[in-house]
């Protein structure tokens, strides 16, 4: 019972600590006393030693099965491996909450200590926001969803943690999917920071940048991993079904990479200020609106939590945090004039805002799929599901003008493209997107979207090589070299602009990837008895045995099948069935053989009492170009945030770097 005592006096304290930060920041502003400021900082610092504490005791609880803890005993158990005890922390609402609160102050304590000597006019309404956003979720953890809340009565054992959730990619996912979306709240704080304190030239931008950055290099394998989890846990064949829980964690996604685009039209045009303001603060909302969806039980997911009384709070903060920022937005645009313009449709700077347009429109059709079905029920009483026809016919064609786009905008001029520019730059992706197209076709791919997308990728593919190309040769015109350390060299003194070639690389293997998998995937039904054999496509399966295990937690259907290509045997599948006997759950088990080409996916869907059993199988194509890409993209992200240049390669030129000015005119 201590433990149970220590983490509700950590709560509140904390609780305490995010109330008085933001009184005193706000001390702070009205009298323009440093001392007041310094201490609320303090405050949000200390408040992470409490969080800290609490969540350790919360652990604690767990791993000593104090099932008279009514949050342990809902999530844990005697019997579930270690592992899973500890991901049962985030496993439910309540200690869910915890760790999301958890993070969002170390993110806090950090911001805080980052600019302890920066950005000092803007920090103390930073604070008062960070401080704001934390009162709230400290007020929901302490006495909406408090995780140390007592039973009347000590059960004997706990109910365990959902069947579902007992994946090794849900001991990742959830928290780095956290803090990708938690940490949307610094850019946040110092967009509204600079529009409270006027600070309303570029100050703000680099420090909201590379947190922006930050939470995308998080977000991007946080939704992935999930789509992982599912392509293995729920043994449908597919990693991504629009789900709502999914869209919640995607839509953040889309306007982060739409503001990480935009951001660079203001930083050397001067254009855009206001749209870069609304951007950060729908991505942070979206956010909110994703933890409203999902912990509020308005929807139906495998993904959500239970029906709760959490979900008017969200709601309420959702409505006073965009109230809050668009009146400052409305208040302050006055002083955001750009101070450059459009000249061209036909310039980069067109195709950066034809970009952004793109992203928000699916992140529109997305928002609007997701929440009709709420609408509906609401007004007809009738609840219409949305569902993934509707997603697809809506995000292709402009997830397909994106993928172009990709390809299209380092090629054309600032300001106003010229015909020169045009033949000169574009000849040879347009030639690598018909290679790409035709090569599709003569493999087998038919049908005008897949076909699209493939000489797309073609396109933007061989952009992005020449961009690499072009960019090195004009290095060795400055200093020359051999081409490979030319390259490097290229690469590490301008990390922004190439590491952004290589997220885009990587977007391109995503994309053929998901366009090869979606419309290519196969699947076949089964039914066969022991030693009987069954043939799809080039593989022949035979099967050679079933079998019943049962323990005190489950009975686990088994069936063993032999898998051959010709005359190869080339591995065996294990497709299981487990009921779980607590949660009265059936968790498919689905055996996997992976591929770089393509996965034999084999699933265990009945049997009867005469020995037929019966089996889903299915074939798809590419689909760890996906994780690979993914992949790609995340290191790309991550070779951005790194400084910029070695300080002997650094050239004393003026603006932009002359090997860059050469790159971009040749």
């Amino acid at each position: 019972m201590q433990m149970v005592d220590l983490g509700h006096y950590c709560l509140y304290a904390s609780l305490a600590l995010c109330a008085y930060a933001l009184a005193a920041g706000v001390v702070g502003v009205l009298r323009r006393e440093t001392m007041w400021v310094r201490s609320a900082e303090n405050a949000v610092v200390a408040n992470l030693i409490g969080l800290s504490v609490a969540t350790a005791s919360l652990l604690h609880l767990i791993l000593n099965d104090q099932f008279q803890v009514g949050f342990v005993a809902r999530v844990s158990s005697t019997t579930i491996p270690l592992i899973y005890k500890i991901t049962a922390l985030w496993g439910g609402q309540s200690g869910s909450l915890l760790i999301w609160t958890l993070i969002l102050g170390l993110l806090a304590a950090v911001a805080v200590l980052q600019n302890r000597r920066r950005h000092r006019d803007m920090m103390p309404y930073v604070t008062m926001v960070l401080s704001g956003v934390m009162l709230f979720f400290m007020i929901l953890v302490a006495f909406v969803s408090n995780p140390f809340k007592l039973l009347e009565f000590a059960p004997p054992e706990g109910t365990g943690l959902n069947p579902l959730l007992q994946n090794y990619w849900m001991a990742i996912h959830p928290p780095i999917l956290y803090v990708g979306m938690i940490s949307l709240t610094v850019p946040f704080a110092f967009a509204m920071g600079a529009l409270m304190s006027k600070k309303l030239d570029v100050s703000w931008i680099p420090v909201t940048r590379r947190w922006s950055l930050f939470s995308w290099c998080f977000l991007t394998p946080g939704f992935t991993l999930g789509g992982i989890w599912a392509y293995e846990e729920l043994g449908w064949g597919g990693y991504w079904a629009w789900d709502p829980v999914e869209n919640a964690s995607f839509m953040p996604w889309l306007a982060l990479t739409a503001f990480l685009h935009s951001v660079m039209i203001t930083e050397k045009k001067g254009m855009l200020k206001i749209w870069n303001f609304f951007l950060i603060l729908l991505a942070f909302e979206l956010t909110i609106f994703g933890t409203f969806i999902t912990r509020s039980g308005v929807i139906q997911s495998v993904h959500a939590f239970a029906l709760s009384n959490i979900g008017p709070w969200f709601a309420t903060f959702l409505g006073i945090s965009s109230l809050f920022g668009l009146y400052l937005l409305a208040f302050r645009s006055k002083h955001l004039k750009s101070e450059g313009r459009l000249h061209s449709f036909l310039s980069r700077e067109a195709t950066f805002l034809l970009n952004n347009w793109l992203f928000l429109a699916i992140c529109f059709a997305i928002f609007w799929g997701t929440v009709f079905p709420m609408v509906s029920e609401a007004v007809t009483g009738e609840k219409i599901t949305v569902s993934a026809p509707f997603f697809n016919k809506v995000t292709w064609p402009l997830g397909l003008g994106l993928l172009a786009l990709t390809g299209v905008c380092p090629l054309i001029a600032w300001r106003k493209a010229s015909s020169k520019n045009f033949k000169r730059n574009f000849l040879y992706p347009l030639v690598g997107g018909a290679i790409a197209g035709a090569a599709a076709f003569a493999l087998g791919s038919r049908g005008a979207i897949p076909l699209a997308f493939f000489s797309a990728s073609g396109f933007v593919a061989a952009t992005i090589f020449f961009e690499f190309y072009k960019g090195a040769r004009a290095r060795q015109t400055i200093r020359p070299s051999g081409f490979a350390k030319a390259l490097t060299d290229l690469t590490l003194m301008n990390k922004r602009r190439y590491g952004g070639f290589v997220i885009h690389a990587g977007a391109v293997i995503v994309f053929v990837g998901i366009i090869a998998s979606s419309f290519y995937q196969r699947e076949s039904v089964y039914t066969v008895q022991v030693g009987e054999s069954f043939t799809m496509e080039r593989y022949n399966f035979r099967l050679l045995g079933v079998d019943v295990k049962t323990d005190s937690e489950k009975a686990a259907h088994y069936a063993w099948l032999e898998a051959s290509q010709g005359r190869e045997v080339i591995g065996r599948f294990y497709p299981q069935v487990h009921r779980h006997f607590k949660q009265d759950q059936t968790v498919s088990e689905v055996s996997i053989r992976s591929t770089f080409l393509e996965d034999i996916y084999v699933v265990l869907s009945g049997w009867d009492e005469e020995g037929n059993v019966t089996f889903r199988v299915f074939i798809n194509p590419l689909v760890n170009l996906v994780w690979l890409g993914i992949t790609i993209m995340v290191l790309g992200g991550v070779f951005v945030m790194t400084k910029d240049r070695r300080p002997w390669e650094r050239l004393s030129l003026r603006g932009k770097d002359k090997q860059e000015q050469v790159a971009e005119a040749a």
